[in-house]
Formats: structure tokens, C-alpha cells, sequence
């Protein structure tokens, strides 16, 4: 995708160039007025559309996560040798390393990724303004639906008695996923230098 767009600006600068040094010679012409439609309103949209999908997807990496120093203790947390959530889902691929943030932190509802999207702008906002909270916290309570989106009908799950007697509460929300795991980023094992080293 970074490609296409990288040729559309080409085109684009290219178009200018031909109007530029054209100016109104090209209304005489017809492949001249279609420069001019190209160049003026159909490029313009096609490189929005295209700009606008190439930096949602790049902001849902990992990478781009933890390219802000107050979130790299959070990547690391990621390999803290333990049971906490991250660690487990990541060390165990059960969820693709490259989005890892972005699949666990955004809501599976319609407008789920434009959420997480608006959020992150927020923390791009209080990054750049330099107003990033010591402790930092979800904006609200992690719902139960971002683990069941994967998990509801699973094995692992389903066949845990606790599980199996709390459906109802864990699938209305009453008890909350994060009760009885409650260690969720062990930010105590990344200060102690407790990692996973693998092969």
C-alpha cells in the first residue's frame, strides 16, 4: 500500500508539473482537461483514500506501539517470563505479534477500530504535549467482549470449571475477566529483569 501511494504522489507532482508549465493552454485540449480533472480533483482523493488507509494500518503494528519511550516498558512486558496476559498471548502465538496492541486494546463492536484509533490519537496528543501520566491507565474499564471475541467458544475456556459456572456473569460483564487474571502487563518482572529468553 505505501507503494501505491508513493506512485500516486509521483502522478500528482507530476500533474502539477504539467499545469504548472501548461497553465491555460490545457483548457484548449481534451486530454489537456483531463489533466486538469485528474490532477485537481480525482488525484487529490485518491491520495486522502489511500494516505488514510496506509497510516491506519501502520498505526495498528506493534512497532508503532512501542515507538514511544512511555510505552516500551509495555513491550517488554510482553517477554517477562510468568502468567500475565500479554506475556502468555504473545509467547504462545495466540495472537499475530505484529498487532498484538492493537487486537487486545480494541473493541470488536462496529466502530471498534475507530475507537481505538480516536484513543490513540489522544495518546499521541499527550505524548507530543509532553502531559503523559506517571502511571498510565486505560481510558475505561477493559471490557470482557475483547477477550471473548477470541476466547467464548474455545476449549481452553469453555472447559474450565470456574468458566463454566461464571458464564453468565463473564458474558453480561457482572464479573470481569480481569478479576481473577489480574495480572495483566507485570511491569514488577520488567523492573526485576525477569524474562523469557528463548532458543
Amino acid at each position: 500500500m505505501r507503494e501505491l501511494l508513493i506512485i500516486l504522489l509521483a502522478v500528482a507532482v507530476a500533474a502539477a508539473a504539467a499545469i504548472a508549465t501548461h497553465g491555460g493552454g490545457l483548457t484548449a485540449h481534451r486530454a489537456g482537461r483531463l489533466v486538469l480533472l485528474v490532477g485537481l480533483c480525482i488525484l487529490p482523493v485518491l491520495i486522502t483514500g489511500t494516505g488514510v488507509t496506509v497510516g491506519v494500518h501502520e498505526s495498528s503494528q506493534t512497532t508503532f506501539c512501542m515507538s514511544c519511550h512511555e510505552m516500551e516498558p509495555y513491550g517488554k512486558s510482553l517477554f517477562v517470563d510468568g502468567n500475565s496476559l500479554p506475556a502468555l498471548h504473545y509467547q504462545r502465538r495466540l495472537i499475530d505479534r505484529d498487532t498484538v496492541c492493537f487486537s487486545c486494546h480494541t473493541d470488536y463492536a462496529m466502530f471498534g477500530d475507530a475507537k481505538a484509533k480516536l484513543n490513540g490519537l489522544r495518546h499521541v496528543w499527550v505524548h507530543y504535549t509532553g502531559q503523559t501520566p506517571k502511571k498510565i491507565k486505560l481510558y475505561q474499564p477493559y471490557p470482557n467482549h475483547n477477550c471473548l471475541h477470541c476466547h467464548d467458544d474455545a476449549r481452553g475456556f469453555v472447559e474450565v470449571p470456574m468458566h463454566q459456572e461464571k458464564k453468565a456473569e463473564i458474558a453480561n460483564g457482572k464479573q470481569s475477566c480481569l478479576g481473577c487474571h489480574s495480572v495483566v502487563h507485570d511491569m514488577d518482572a520488567v523492573k526485576a529483569g525477569n524474562f523469557w529468553v528463548g532458543e
